[in-house]
């Protein structure tokens, strides 16, 4: 078992970074590795016990099911989802703050191996904070072309 966490300041909006987790397309866009993923319960994303399903893929070759059930949702504050990939099984989640330079967001993760995947337990510690970096990194990318592309200043000579 591994728990992580990380945090990164985004120069958004509280609300609008919130609405863009609140989105199973949006997770599609800044998960590592994620060839795709849908919601696979009817409803909305963002509410308890919605569900989705993913799919990994590592280098081309190897692709890997990932499930995902929303365990925890609180408006413009937190989203958190239980989910199984493969043989380990995971908690992981969003907790916001508002800052006076946009948002913080703390990224955390649980990791649980069973069966075979015990052997990794030594190395779950680090694939976490890798997963976590990536995450982080490529969240706040997504969020500045959603900046960008939606900003009132876009076009003006300022």
């Amino acid at each position: 078992m591994a728990y992580i966490e990380s945090s990164v300041l985004v120069h958004q909006p509280l609300e609008d970074v919130f609405a863009f987790l609140n989105s199973a397309e949006s997770h599609a866009r800044f998960i590592p590795n994620m060839a795709e993923l849908r919601q696979t319960s009817p409803g909305a994303f963002g509410i308890i016990g919605a569900t989705a399903q993913g799919l990994l893929s590592y280098f081309g070759l190897m692709k890997i099911r990932v499930r995902y059930e929303i365990i925890e949702h609180e408006l413009n504050r937190q989203l958190a989802m239980k989910g199984q990939m493969g043989l380990v099984l995971f908690k992981d989640g969003y907790v916001l703050e508002k800052n006076e330079n946009g948002t913080e967001i703390q990224f955390w993760l649980d990791l649980i191996p069973t069966g075979w995947t015990k052997l990794f337990s030594p190395f779950m510690g680090l694939i976490g904070k890798i997963h976590a970096f990536e995450t982080l990194r490529n969240l706040k990318r997504e969020l500045a072309k959603t900046e960008i592309a939606s900003s009132p200043l876009r076009g003006s000579s300022q």
